[in-house]
Formats: C-alpha cells, structure tokens, sequence
C-alpha cells in the first residue's frame, strides 16, 4: 500500500476500504476465533464473511417481501420441508389395485 501525499489514509488495492470500529470484548474474540480457524488470522476475512453473511439474509428477506402471501407455510409444510433437507425420503403413496 502507498500512502497519499503528506497524512492521510493509505490508499487499497481493489474494492475494499479501511475503516474503524469499536466491539464488544466477546464479539471481537469470537471474531478472531474465525480469523485463526479459517482464515489464517485474516481478521478482515472474517469480518467480510459476516458481512457476506448480512447480505444474504437481507437478500432472503427481500424475496420474502417480494413473494408475499405465498411465502407463507403452515407447520406441517416446514416439517416437510425440514424432512426434505435432512434427508429423510417422502412417504410413498399407496397406488389402488387395478
């Protein structure tokens, strides 16, 4: 990074930007838990995956918003649709004899 004419900010590569924040102790703990499990002690990448982690909710609830009423399901549609994503195969419908 170079640094700008006299004080001043350094300038970043790409599309990121330094910035300042305050955290609470635990938050910034668990934060670099991240960083050195995932990341090599990148703290800035562990920011950034909540970050990423932010927008994709945001962008599931703007579907909600989009898709209105029909977004809805009854307790008996999301067990099904747990089962579903855990796995468990559908119950078979019995055919009638011919």
């Amino acid at each position: 990074m170079r640094k700008q004419g006299g004080r001043g900010a350094a300038q970043r590569p790409g599309r990121t930007q330094k910035v300042s924040i305050s955290l609470d102790r635990a938050d910034l703990r668990a934060l670099r838990r991240r960083a050195d499990t995932r990341y090599g002690g990148n703290l800035s990448a562990a920011i950034a995956e909540g970050a990423r982690r932010i927008r994709e909710e945001e962008g599931r609830e703007a579907l909600l918003g989009w898709l209105g009423d029909v977004a809805e399901a009854t307790p008996e549609q999301l067990d099904a649709i747990r089962s579903e994503w855990q796995g468990a195969a559908p119950r078979a419908r019995r055919r009638r004899a011919a």
